[in-house]
């Protein structure tokens, strides 16, 4: 028996809209690059999804991936990468990590540890 977990992920997206808060992302890539002027333009995307922002306790900290100052966000299934920039409070951070939560391979939220 397979279980249908779009249900599970609408209702994960349903809750950390209620209880979290929209995020802005931000997304540089190389873009295209100009034979004419021998350059490539970078292309900038911005995105928003709701998630929910903690901190680290201590003892998370213990772990050596982890640094004073990182945070972690719980956050919409979507396809996050390593280096997108997310606003948080005024300042931005980095993705550094992203661990999806994907049971039989749909993306129902992930974890990201952003660091300033």
């Amino acid at each position: 028996m397979t279980f249908n977990y779009t249900a599970l992920q609408d209702s994960s997206a349903q809750l950390l809209q209620r209880f979290g808060r929209q995020l802005t992302f931000t997304r540089t890539t190389d873009g295209t690059y100009d034979p004419d002027t021998g350059t490539t333009s970078p292309t900038t995307e911005t995105f928003t999804k709701y998630g929910c922002v903690f901190e680290y306790s201590d003892s998370e900290r213990g772990d050596q991936n982890i640094e004073v100052g990182d945070r972690r966000v719980l956050a919409e299934g979507h396809a996050y990468e390593v280096g997108d920039l997310v606003s948080l409070d005024s300042e931005t951070y980095r993705i550094v990590t992203v661990s999806n939560i994907q049971p039989a391979g749909t993306v129902v939220a992930c974890n990201l540890q952003v660091r300033k």
